[in-house]
């Protein structure tokens, strides 16, 4: 679970390193946070950069 990569909610295809993408999420209730990937990857929702064109 906490070492896989984060995939495309739509395509299923992995997200990979420096790829642009959309994101889902709640903005956080804390103030402050040091884990911004971790985070990312517990609480967002991710869109390829090719399945967000498409869709708009």
């Amino acid at each position: 679970m906490f070492n896989e990569s984060p995939k495309c909610q739509v395509c299923g295809r992995e997200i990979e390193g420096g790829e642009l993408v959309e994101l889902q999420m709640r903005y956080p209730k804390r103030k402050g946070f040091a884990e911004v990937k971790a985070y990312l990857k517990l609480e967002a929702k991710f869109t390829c950069d090719a399945c967000s064109k498409s869709k708009k």
